[in-house]
Parts: structure tokens; C-alpha cells; sequence
């Protein structure tokens, strides 16, 4: 019977390890680029205090992409925009939610923070201790982790849940 590797004999390999931490690295990327995107929409239109909760929940995202971007261009790889026509295409979206009013874009919102912290969650979880990487990624994704929390944080204060 064949055997097959586990997760952390996968990880222990330096070379392996590296593209497992890269992977996790473009889905945080990926994930706050399209989050950018819908909380800049929502931000357009959405009236009063609401706007400027979902301003600062774009900022955000904007950040940390900003963080995640420099962190993949420091391993020597090259960061990839997956979301180019999507990103329009959720900003569109977040447009037309704010018009609708916060019972139509809360909900939502809160399901993208919850996503975003299981996220990094996960990418700490990968880079704490990763063979094959000189830099120190646990110091580095730490705070961006702690914004994802605050993020879910505020969504809850902002829109507390009606149900």
C-alpha cells in the first residue's frame, strides 16, 4: 500500500513549504483585493454613519493587500491581480448594495470579515514556522490578522445582528 505524505512532512520540506506559504499568501491577496473592491462600492452609496464604517472596513483591505503584496514580492515571487475584471465587477456590485441600504449589504459584509479571519487565520497557522523561509512571516502576518478581528469587530458594532 502506497504512502502518502502528510501535512507537516509536506511542510518540513523547504521547497514545498515555500509554495504552500506563496498559495496562502495570493489567497489573502486575492481575498483583500475583492474585499477592497465591495466595501469601496458600498462606501459610494451607502448613506450616513454607514459609509464611512464601510470607508474604513475598505481601507482596511486596501492595507493589508498592500502588506501581503510587498510580503510576496520579498520571497521572490511575483503577485498576481486574479481578480482584474471581477474586482470592477464587485465594486459594481458593493454600488448597488449600498443603494439598497445596510439590510441588504450587512449580512454579506460580515460573511467576507468571518471569511477574511479564518483566512488569515490559516496563513499564520502555514507561516508560523515554515521551512524555506528566511523571513520572519509570523511577525508580519500577526497584525494583519489582528485587523481582520477588528474588522469582524466593527461590522458587529455597526450592524448588530437583528435576528
Amino acid at each position: 500500500m502506497p504512502s502518502y505524505p502528510t501535512v507537516p512532512s509536506l511542510l518540513e520540506d523547504p521547497d514545498l513549504s515555500r509554495q504552500w506559504v506563496l498559495r496562502r499568501l495570493q489567497r489573502a491577496l486575492t481575498l483583500d483585493l475583492a474585499a477592497t473592491a465591495l466595501e469601496s462600492g458600498i462606501a459610494v452609496t451607502a448613506r450616513d454613519p454607514d459609509r464611512e464604517t464601510a470607508r474604513l472596513l475598505a481601507g482596511d483591505a486596501r492595507r493589508r493587500s498592500e502588506v501581503i503584496r510587498t510580503l510576496i514580492e520579498t520571497l521572490g515571487s511575483v503577485p498576481y491581480s486574479s481578480i482584474g475584471l471581477a474586482r470592477a465587477g464587485a465594486r459594481v456590485g458593493g454600488t448597488l448594495l449600498g443603494l439598497l441600504g445596510g439590510w441588504a449589504w450587512r449580512m454579506p459584509l460580515r460573511k467576507l470579515a468571518t471569511h477574511t479571519l479564518s483566512e488569515y487565520d490559516a496563513l499564520l497557522a502555514f507561516v508560523d514556522g515554515a521551512e524555506g523561509i528566511e523571513l520572519d512571516l509570523t511577525a508580519q502576518v500577526g497584525p494583519l490578522l489582528e485587523s481582520a478581528q477588528r474588522d469582524l469587530k466593527a461590522l458587529a458594532v455597526a450592524a448588530p445582528r437583528t435576528a
